[in-house]
């Protein structure tokens, strides 16, 4: 027999899971379209360095009273019937930790795999000292980059806080392991008494294990002294279903009187990585990765080296070509800046499109279309040869006030070197214009191009 108790407890779970569902709807289909301001620290060897300009950041305020006020109505429609299940309460509070990255000018596609293939794990570790709370919440880890996000609880008795209170100061150690790292961290002020946080970390060690154990030690939050010790077990087992690696055999080869060997090639989810053997080296190398059909993947910065090997970190795989059957790395020469050719072309977006402009290393650059959205302004536009779409894209506007990017750019088509850039939201005008920024080198320049044949057994 069926009471009422029972169809009551099926009701709840059925209305949790589709709260569950229109609460992360809300959260996510709202995307910011700004960069993240917060640069990679150097390495500490002086190697390291981050390459991107950051953007300017644009307010997120509006966002979150919408989120909020649509979380609002459904929590009184709930209200209303009495009770809040655990379940229920926990999808209306679904924290967009991502989002208010984003809000202050993250790199929606550096992260964004992680929200889409849900990759992340829950962390469930949880203190509460000096009547602060420390809510570690999840963590996402595949061995080359860690993401953790946690929350921070104010006494509801306590004033609002400020900017010095949504801080925390912290340690971390991985046990049984030391490995090269480079870091940073952003805190978001959410309500009058809580923030949240997002540390990422960038590994260069060549091998991590699939588990690891995190002790993140804090001894201050804010202002106050006190002791939020949380550990977690790290566990990349979802990145690495959608993750392949290749230790290349007897792939050696020599450039400028000096011998490397390729050691190993890992191809993931959220980041790729080649780490280089070296014997007798230059200080440092060039080095930029390609795929089986002319993809240029982007360098992540968090680059490194120890006294044996180098390592690089480069843009995921692309959803066009998921699985190349091979990549090939490139190694060019370290130039000085006399030896290289800055130009622009200029050209007004006001006309008829297509429109052609000079790229990189003799190429072009076809503008194809430009949508201007209310959120963003998205640019499509083709290359003439592989090493254009390094050619640097500059929407100006007004008196030449220059509009950057907001992202990296993204490939459209697996057939041809086609690609989309996202700017901030402008107005179509007579004064819009478009400027690409490209690059000639000395003809006779070193460059070396080795391939590095993928086998797929999934």
């Amino acid at each position: 027999m069926t009471t009422a108790k029972d169809r009551l407890d099926v009701e709840s779970e059925v209305l949790s899971a589709h709260l569950q569902k229109e609460a992360e709807h809300i959260i996510h289909s709202m995307p910011s379209s700004v960069d993240f301001d917060q640069l990679w620290q150097l390495h500490t060897g002086g190697v390291a360095q981050d390459r991107r300009d950051r953007r300017q950041a644009s307010l997120f305020r509006k966002w979150v009273i919408g989120v909020t006020a649509a979380l609002a109505v459904t929590a009184g429609s709930i209200t209303g019937i009495g009770f809040i299940s655990p379940p229920v309460a926990e999808a209306l509070r679904v924290i967009p930790f991502f989002d208010y990255l984003y809000a202050k000018g993250g790199d929606r596609e550096e992260l964004k795999p992680i929200e889409e293939k849900h990759l992340s794990n829950p962390a469930g570790a949880l203190i509460t000292d000096k009547g602060i709370t420390f809510n570690l919440v999840e963590e996402y880890y595949d061995g080359i980059s860690l993401v953790i996000n946690y929350e921070v609880t104010y006494p509801s008795s306590s004033a609002p806080i400020t900017g010095k209170e949504a801080a925390v100061f912290y340690k971390l150690n991985f046990e049984g392991h030391d490995p090269q790292r480079i870091s940073t961290h952003d805190f978001t002020i959410t309500g009058d008494h809580t923030f949240v946080g997002t540390t990422r970390l960038s590994f260069g060690d060549k091998d991590l294990p699939d588990q690891l154990r995190l002790n993140m030690s804090i001894d201050c939050i804010g202002t106050t002294r006190g002791n939020w010790d949380v550990s977690v077990m790290l566990d990349r087992g979802k990145s690495a279903a959608l993750r392949t690696t290749v230790y290349p055999k007897n792939l050696d080869f020599r450039y400028d009187n000096s011998l490397y060997t390729v050691d190993k090639l890992t191809l993931g989810p959220l980041t790729s990585q080649v780490i280089l053997m070296k014997s007798y080296p230059h200080d440092w190398l060039n080095v930029m990765l390609e795929d089986d059909i002319g993809t240029l993947y982007t360098n992540k910065g968090g680059d490194g080296a120890t006294d044996e090997y180098y390592y690089f970190n480069f843009s995921p795989l692309t959803v066009f070509n998921p699985k190349p059957e091979y990549m090939t790395l490139i190694v060019y020469e370290t130039l000085e800046n006399a030896q290289i050719k800055s130009h622009e072309d200029l050209q007004r977006l006001s006309g008829s499109l297509p429109l052609t402009l000079k790229g990189n290393e003799g190429g072009t650059v076809t503008v194809t279309a430009v949508d201007f959205e209310e959120k963003q302004t998205v640019v499509y536009y083709e290359v003439s040869q592989v090493m254009s779409q390094l050619t640097e894209l500059t929407l100006l506007q007004g008196q030449g006030e220059p509009i950057t990017q907001t992202g990296q750019r993204v490939r459209i088509s697996r057939d041809k070197l086609a690609f989309k850039l996202i700017f901030p939201p402008v107005q179509p005008s007579d004064q819009l214009e478009i400027r690409a920024r490209y690059f000639s080198y000395p003809e006779d320049i070193q460059q070396f191009r080795l391939r590095i044949p993928v086998q797929w057994t999934k």
